[in-house]
């Protein structure tokens, strides 16, 4: 078999510009690693964050030399440019196969499918689906889309004479420990030093990392690409990784595990490794920990190591929106992780949703309040996102809720419109609003998110940017 050349492309969203907060293409480096390692492959990686015209920039990349495969990287805010990336791909030549992975494909493939440009969708993560897929593109040359041929790879949606049609299932990879570490010499990591990552803290150097993947809770709006069965990297792998992120040029990581405490006796163990390698690092949680199991010997090691922010998911304070949104944390333990981090100086940051279907005034009050009373530093309240093929879309549909007037930039988390709440869509609109204003126009939190806040030299634009693009409400335009 020859060597395949793969161009993997990391579509975005106009929101993650207007941010300039976000995260280096981690998960197409995962699969780019994979396919050097298991192919032998030549990968290049292009990221449209930084790009100003990015579609000249792909069909620069096309004419100088045909990949004989592109893979599509999207969240469902970013699918527009990447369909735009596959016209642009079939327009150069339309024999090139464009597969679509990410979020997006996973809980949408027909919308993905709908569209001529794109050839095949990837279900769930990517790396041996992407790595197989190119071997039989490689091996079957302009047959690789002929149902007996494509039929053989698992975990892809295709185009079937009626309709979309899927190939088999594909289990998730068990032992994460045999995966290469990400590709980080593809691409110039350090330009996403100077737009800050997904935590409070701001523009510093840092980069992220994956202890874990998947998570055993049934929460209504969470997404299926890492499935519901915790899988766990070793804690010896997990270290080794860090290392190299310090030789990498940065001690600042940030974990984007869906639930990286959710063995806590390993979750200790990874920070006892980091110590007994003098690993100090800052550590980050931006996608939040699972509250109501946190052990206070673990939050000591991690002050030991070094930590800049903690996140918590609540999401609601209301038992009966726990239960309707199959969370069902305990909010009494929940208050005291909140509790144990504030006194040992932890920055913390929580989740908020408000607008759930069925919600009351009331109930959302009720989550307020209890937000305004914790001690958390920060609180970010959120819109409900329907996705589709999650349990709060069908809620949504059910409830008679769902607009048929979004677009995909709709489902950035910033002023979305969607509210399936009792509430008018001005009222909600207007609660939305007090309850930032509630929660920081509080001068004993002021004073607490000074003394314990890392931020840096841009905190000043960055709390305006929260405000401005939290509570607006306005529409953007996908581009």
């Amino acid at each position: 078999m020859k060597r395949p050349y793969v161009l993997l492309i990391k579509s975005r969203s106009v929101v993650s510009k207007i941010k300039k907060g976000t995260m280096p293409p981690v998960g197409l480096l995962y699969i780019a690693a994979n396919l050097r390692a298991k192919l032998n492959a030549e990968v290049r990686v292009l990221d449209a964050m930084f790009e100003p015209d990015f579609l000249k920039l792909v069909a620069g990349e096309l004419r100088s030399r045909r990949p004989d495969a592109v893979g599509i990287s999207a969240l469902t805010a970013e699918s527009f440019l990447a369909h735009k990336i596959a016209a642009a791909v079939k327009a150069e030549d339309k024999t090139i196969p464009v597969i679509m992975g990410g979020p997006h494909p996973s809980s949408d493939p027909e919308a993905v499918l709908g569209d001529p440009n794109t050839d095949a969708a990837a279900i769930g993560e990517g790396e041996e689906t992407f790595a197989e897929l190119v071997k039989v593109i490689i091996s079957e040359g302009p047959r690789w889309l002929e149902p007996k041929v494509i039929r053989e790879v698992a975990g892809l949606a295709v185009r079937g004479e009626g309709g979309v049609e899927y190939t088999a299932p594909r289990a998730p990879v068990q032992d994460l420990d045999s995966l290469p570490f990400p590709a980080w010499d593809l691409i110039d990591y350090k330009k996403f030093w100077e737009t800050g990552g997904m935590a409070t803290v701001g523009i510093r150097p840092y980069l992220p990392i994956f202890t874990s993947r998947g998570c055993p809770y049934q929460c209504v709006f969470c997404h299926q690409i890492f499935g519901k069965k915790f899988r766990a990297r070793s804690p010896e792998n997990v270290v080794e990784e860090m290392a190299l992120i310090h030789k990498l040029g940065t001690k600042n990581i940030e974990v984007l595990d869906d639930i990286a405490n959710f063995d806590p006796d390993r979750f200790d163990r990874i920070l006892e490794l980091m110590l007994e390698r003098n690993l100090q690092s800052v550590l980050n949680f931006p996608n939040a920990i699972r509250a109501d199991i946190v052990r206070p010997e673990s939050l000591d090691l991690l002050k030991r190591v070094g930590v800049c922010e903690v996140s918590v998911a609540v999401e609601s304070a209301c038992p009966r929106i726990q239960r309707l949104m199959n969370k069902n944390l305990a909010l009494d333990k929940v208050g005291r992780t909140i509790d144990m981090l504030a006194d040992r100086h932890i920055f913390t940051r929580g989740f908020f949703i408000l607008g759930f279907p069925t919600e009351t005034e009331a109930e959302m009050r009720e989550t307020i309040r209890w937000a305004c009373a914790s001690r958390l530093h920060l609180a970010m309240f959120f819109t409900p996102n329907p996705y589709r093929n999650t349990a709060m879309y069908s809620m949504f549909e059910q409830a008679g809720k769902l607009r048929d007037d979004v677009n995909s930039i709709d489902f950035e988390y910033i002023g979305a419109p969607f509210n399936a709440s009792e509430m008018s869509d001005a009222g909600y609109r207007s609660l939305y609003r007090s309850a930032f204003l509630k929660f920081y126009l509080d001068p004993v939190r002021a004073y607490r998110i000074a003394r314990d806040g890392p931020f840096g030299w841009d905190i000043p634009a960055r709390a305006y940017g929260l405000f401005k693009n939290y509570i607006n409400f306005s529409r953007l335009k996908e581009t």
